[in-house]
């Protein structure tokens, strides 16, 4: 087999790790690494129309996608998350969020004196951003801002990087937009992780097939590193990943529908799967979550201490001798 395209070693071969199913439709992929750069994939990658097929509308674009007051602890992190990239550039200035969903994060540093701009592939969460925060939110591509000549002192990529058919170019757009000593916000999940080896085709973040690359910290470094980045900051532990990954893991792999709890713990329209469970079912990921998350109160900040979390934060700043 052929690596895919994310790479860009299409000349390379694709050593198949595993078979993983998409929780929502059931379809098939395959979980390939390139023989060169080690970095894994979903094969076969599907094309940008054919990925629209695997959301629900209302996924990415309800600003309140969870139950239980979830969103209030979420502000709460990310206002530590805005503080550390205020201490890197040396006060607030202007960011770009790169698949900001509803503009939810950079209506919180708007709050805070940043002049914000948000890209969003969902016209439904771009729409959303624009309709209940009055955020500037389109769907331009990075290379276009580029071509524009626009310039940021911050750049977010949350989670975003593994959707990418080739994130390794959009890393390299962003190294063009950010001013020198800029800095980069990057976060993905780790599957060089023992929490991705044990779970395996059931690792909640694997997430086939809207997650395109699968990234370890000496992949994502590479790519950082090739595009003029320095990390300044990488943190282990993202509680709001960590702590539910781990439970929701523990469960695949228990034998429940994959990432139940996930659909359960999201509102109504924000639900991945098409066809719920039953109640039965529900109440059985519920009831698990309650003795899974004490364990994951221990587990998750132990795997974080040994730089083995399920999911890694990059605070990266760009050289000065990158811009062309």
């Amino acid at each position: 087999m052929t690596v895919p395209t994310a790479c860009g070693h299409t000349d390379a071969r694709a050593e198949t790790l595993f078979d993983a199913k998409d929780p929502a439709t059931g379809d098939t992929f395959t979980v390939v690494r390139c023989s060169r750069c080690d970095l894994v994939q979903t094969a076969p990658a599907p094309t940008d129309a054919e990925l629209n097929g695997y959301y629900p509308r209302g996924y990415h674009s309800t600003t309140k996608r969870y139950r239980g007051g979830m969103d209030r602890v979420l502000s709460m992190v990310h206002r530590s998350r805005i503080r550390t990239i205020e201490r890197l550039v040396g006060g607030t200035g202007s960011v770009l969020d790169i698949g900001c969903g509803p503009g939810v994060l950079i209506n919180q540093m708007r709050s805070r004196g940043w002049r914000v701009r948000g890209t969003e592939r969902s016209a439904s969460a771009a729409e959303q951003a624009r309709d209940v925060f009055d955020l500037d939110v389109s769907a331009v591509d990075v290379h276009e801002l580029v071509a524009a000549g626009n310039t940021y002192d911050a750049v977010v990529l949350w989670h975003v990087a593994e959707h990418l058919h080739v994130p390794e170019a959009t890393v390299r757009g962003i190294a063009r937009l950010l001013r020198p000593g800029g800095v980069l916000l990057i976060a993905v999940p780790n599957f060089g992780s023992p929490e991705a080896r044990i779970g395996r085709a059931g690792w909640f973040h694997l997430d086939v097939p809207r997650h395109l690359v699968h990234f370890t910290p000496s992949t994502l470094t590479a790519i950082l590193g090739a595009a003029g980045f320095r990390p300044v900051k990488v943190t282990h532990l993202v509680p709001e990943y960590d702590l539910f990954s781990f439970v929701q893991t523990a469960e695949n792999r228990l034998g429940l529908p994959l990432n139940l709890l996930y659909d359960v713990l999201r509102r109504p329209e924000a639900r991945l799967r098409r066809q719920q469970s039953g109640r039965i079912l529900a109440g059985v990921a519920v009831g698990l979550a309650v003795p899974l998350s004490i364990a994951a109160v221990v587990i998750a900040p132990l795997a974080a201490a040994a730089r083995r979390s399920a999911t890694i934060a990059v605070y990266a700043v760009r050289l000065p001798d990158q811009r062309e």
